[in-house]
């Protein structure tokens, strides 16, 4: 059924508060596709570069990284769906995802023995803690950093951002996500958006979206320079860079 375009919702889709929660979310999706035209048709040419860098590549040298490339392709369009419906204190952990599977390629890259390492983690509990050091947040970013320091800084301003409003539990996502309101009668209620209108929110979300699947790409561009350029990926990637 994947890939597939349904039909009518099926019986009794709706009449919990699961699936109207959903019916909800895919009708916030239709309204964000509607109502924001332009920023969607970036985040629609971001996911084309990166099925057309994923796709088909046969022998990819470094091999490895094009597996965390193909997460961080799936994260991103997880985000995006997130982030069209309106779902933005959750969609930062998904946009962090990306971010980090992208780097975690190509802080690996060609290195066997690494990749190794990093796939023996649960072996043990000495293994979980070396792998946990060596892959540090502060490793993998300086690697991407020494590598392209203008990649390396847009992903640390990236990472930071998405911790911040939610990829971790921090006062400013919960102050997006969150409504105080005082009763007449003196009660104070906590309310939780789960799903946000238009507005400020919003318009940060998905230019964020944009900005974590550009620097993925980007991330890609260094691993797999050739193949970049032989797509013509160089060419149709840089008038969206310079709009973010």
């Amino acid at each position: 059924m994947i890939g597939k375009k349904q039909g009518p919702a099926p019986g009794g889709w709706g009449n919990d508060s699961l699936t109207a929660y959903l019916e909800h979310f895919r009708n916030n999706q239709f309204a964000t596709f509607v109502g924001r035209p332009a920023e969607i048709a970036d985040l629609i040419a971001i996911d084309g570069m990166f099925k057309r860098l994923l796709e088909g590549a046969v022998n990819p040298k470094p091999f490895v990284p094009m597996s965390f490339l193909l997460r961080a392709h799936s994260a991103y369009r997880s985000a995006a769906g997130a982030v069209m419906a309106g779902q933005l204190y959750e969609a930062q952990a998904l946009m962090r995802l990306c971010l980090e599977h992208a780097a975690y390629g190509h802080y690996i890259g060609g290195d066997v023995e690494l990749w190794k390492r990093w796939m023996g983690r649960n072996d043990s509990d000495k293994n979980k803690d070396a792998v946990r050091k060596e892959f540090s947040a502060g490793k993998v970013k300086r690697k991407l950093q020494s590598a392209n320091a203008k990649i390396g800084t847009a992903y640390e301003a990236l990472y930071e951002r998405l911790i911040d409003f939610g990829a971790h539990p921090n006062e400013q996502g919960f102050s997006m996500s969150s409504a105080i309101r005082r009763q007449p009668n003196g009660d104070i209620h906590l309310d939780a958006i789960y799903l946000q209108d238009d507005g400020m929110p919003l318009n940060l979300a998905l230019k964020t979206a944009a900005q974590v699947g550009i620097c993925a790409l980007r991330v890609g561009q260094i691993l797999y320079r050739q193949r970049f350029m032989d797509l013509g990926l160089d060419i149709e990637l840089e008038p969206i860079r310079r709009r973010y």
